[in-house]
């Protein structure tokens, strides 16, 4: 969600060896990735296995309660408030 995107949050995820927690740093984009060290694929040639790549999609959420659209409307007024020349 954008909150957790935001303020940071750790998040399962389905690899190859079974679910991994993966730390969601705070202030991260859609679009931004993150590399799972050694829980990708094996190499037979190399012996070892290779990076997971998780790739962070944030959904906005639909649907909005009045009181969801109040607490984000909270927390964009102070970028609202601030005059550009």
């Amino acid at each position: 969600t954008p909150t957790e995107a935001a303020i940071g949050t750790i998040i399962p995820v389905n690899t190859i060896n079974g679910i991994v927690s993966v730390k969601i740093p705070p202030e991260t984009s859609s679009g931004q990735k993150f590399r799972l060290h050694e829980q990708g694929i094996f190499d037979k040639n190399s012996g070892k296995r290779g990076d997971h790549i998780v790739t962070v999609y944030i959904k906005i959420p639909k649907n909005l309660s009045p009181k969801e659209k109040e607490l984000y409307n909270k927390v964009t007024e102070p970028k609202k408030k601030i005059k550009t020349t």
